[in-house]
């Protein structure tokens, strides 16, 4: 099978992200050597066996794991005292790399923790083993499967002290700089236990002048928002909503404040250089939004009309030399790429 690149990925995301289809697989998965997940499967054995094997995993997650971070990711983690200061929670995550779990996990040292994800993921083997002491809760399509679930998930809040993580976006698209719609699931699980939701946000930075040279492309940043409470004068099912409305709020306002986008102006819809464009004046949000997404050519026609209006006006000021350098920088380039738009400078 071909590699996907990057830039293939980010065609089909804004395809998607235009139909609105937030939530159409975009990576290659194989549901090949899988272990079914029925009414009978354990989510977490209570055998001495397995107890000492999740022991020997999660010490090797916590030795291991904040080294590979660094090195793979250069990974910051801003808001620490966002989770320390709660006991139990449900912790949603914007699901945007193959890896992300690793991060996730670091983020929740302190607590005891568990993440769910599609039930494909948990094989046969020595991997599918692994997964499962290190806290993996398979989501399964057996209802008989999910009450059990429920339960879990119960039992482990009763404990204290430990955090499940959701990717409530359902799906992972690699690399996506932009937040997509939160599904319902995680919510039902915060306001059945009273827990309050963590909202942690992934985001994508410019990696330093070394680890650039050295073939990487984009550095991690991870962003711990304020816990938001069930309120006890709402039922379940107005606190779901609630919910989900105000973690949705607060994971588009971290996406706008640390991409530049404008929160009033920011769509979805939109790619993410669109968004840019959008909040820095040089395109109309209605307009693009009848197009299709063609960031390629968006660019272009963007730094054409910037050269043409420099010509116009003889010298460029500092604000329009620091806008080019940020079109520049804000998406990867192949070097031919970056020549030909640094052409318009001359």
């Amino acid at each position: 099978m071909a590699k996907i690149t990057q830039k293939e990925y980010e065609q089909m995301h804004a395809q998607y992200a235009r139909m609105e289809a937030y939530d159409q697989w975009s990576t290659p998965y194989t549901t090949d050597n899988a272990i079914t997940v029925d009414k009978d499967y354990q989510f977490q054995p209570k055998t001495a066996g397995f107890k000492v094997g999740k022991g020997i995993v999660k010490f090797l997650l916590r030795t291991m794991l904040p080294v590979a971070n660094k090195l793979l990711f250069d990974l910051k983690i801003e808001g620490k005292d966002n989770l320390k200061q709660v006991d139990n929670a449900i912790r949603v995550s914007n699901h945007v790399m193959l890896l992300d779990a690793m991060i996730n996990f670091q983020v929740a040292f302190g607590h005891r923790h568990y993440i769910t994800g599609a039930e494909f993921q948990v094989k046969k083997g020595l991997g599918g083993k692994f997964l499962r002491a290190g806290g993996f809760l398979p989501l399964a399509s057996s209802i008989k499967a999910m009450s059990n679930l429920d339960k879990e998930i119960t039992e482990i809040f009763d404990k204290g002290n430990s955090v499940v993580t959701f990717y409530a976006e359902q799906v992972m698209w690699e690399k996506y700089q932009n937040s997509r719609p939160l599904k319902k699931g995680a919510f039902h699980y915060a306001v059945k236990n009273n827990v309050p939701v963590v909202m942690t946000v992934i985001l994508f930075r410019k990696p330093n002048w070394l680890r650039r040279k050295l073939g990487v492309k984009k550095d991690c940043t991870v962003r711990i928002c304020a816990p938001i409470y069930p309120k006890q004068e709402l039922s379940a099912k107005e606190n779901i909503e609630y919910l989900q409305k105000a973690v949705q709020e607060t994971y588009d306002r971290t996406i706008c404040e640390f991409y530049g986008y404008d929160y009033d102006l920011y769509d979805m819809r939109l790619t993410p250089l669109e968004n840019k464009y959008v909040s820095q004046g040089l395109i109309d949000k209605e307009q693009t939004l009848l197009t299709k997404p063609n960031d390629n050519a968006l660019r272009q026609s963007v730094m054409l009309k910037m050269a043409q209006n420099r010509s116009a006006s003889k010298q460029p000021t500092y604000d329009e030399i620091e806008l080019e350098d940020d079109i520049l920088e804000f998406y990867d380039f192949d070097e031919a790429e970056d020549d030909a738009l640094a052409g318009h400078r001359a």
